[in-house]
């Protein structure tokens, strides 16, 4: 799996470039996931083909498709945890049975407690394991995701991390506007 950081676009690119830039890169991302999932009314395998756009309307396979889902930030982090692993895939279970198919949740965390990112390029290798088992229990359970980045929080990191990690490298940045 790759994560992308747009860390790096920032230090190049600035303001609004860097957000079009970010925007693409977040949506490449989230296809690229989305193409591991199958449409809920439609009897496809799981990966079969891309989710994409048919005039505004979304299409998996020549079918409509549409989007049932929720938000849960803290799937990761639970995930993390063998204590508390249990709750994502019940949580997946209970939305799978009430007709959900898309859950938004985060591939990030460069705070203080159980960082994804503890350093720039430097990975908790645990934490990466309990994203692996968000990917997989959401495929189990045959929904889609959308994997948050980054954030504005500064309990989780956020653009205040990057700006304080890019500072620490030399990086002439005044404020989190500069991420």
């Amino acid at each position: 799996m790759t994560i992308f950081s747009c860390a790096a676009l920032s230090l190049t690119n600035r303001k609004r470039n860097h957000w079009f830039h970010c925007f693409i890169l977040l949506t490449l991302t989230s296809t690229t996931f989305l193409r591991e999932t199958h449409h809920a009314a439609a009897d496809h395998s799981i990966g079969s083909s891309f989710v994409q756009t048919k005039g505004t309307n979304f299409d998996i396979n020549g079918n409509p498709f549409y989007l049932n889902g929720f938000n849960a930030y803290w799937m990761m982090i639970f995930a993390s945890d063998p204590s508390t692993r249990d709750k994502v895939t019940n949580t997946f279970r209970q939305a799978s049975k009430h007709g959900m198919n898309i859950a938004r949740t985060w591939a990030f965390n460069d705070g203080d407690y159980m960082p994804l990112q503890t350093s720039p390029g430097s990975y908790n290798e645990d934490v990466f394991k309990g994203l692996d088992f968000v990917v997989a229990e959401a495929k189990k359970f045959k929904i889609h995701l959308i994997l948050s980045l980054v954030n504005n929080f500064k309990d989780f990191g956020g653009k205040g991390k990057y700006v304080q990690w890019a500072k620490q490298r030399g990086q002439d940045l005044e404020n989190e506007d500069d991420f």
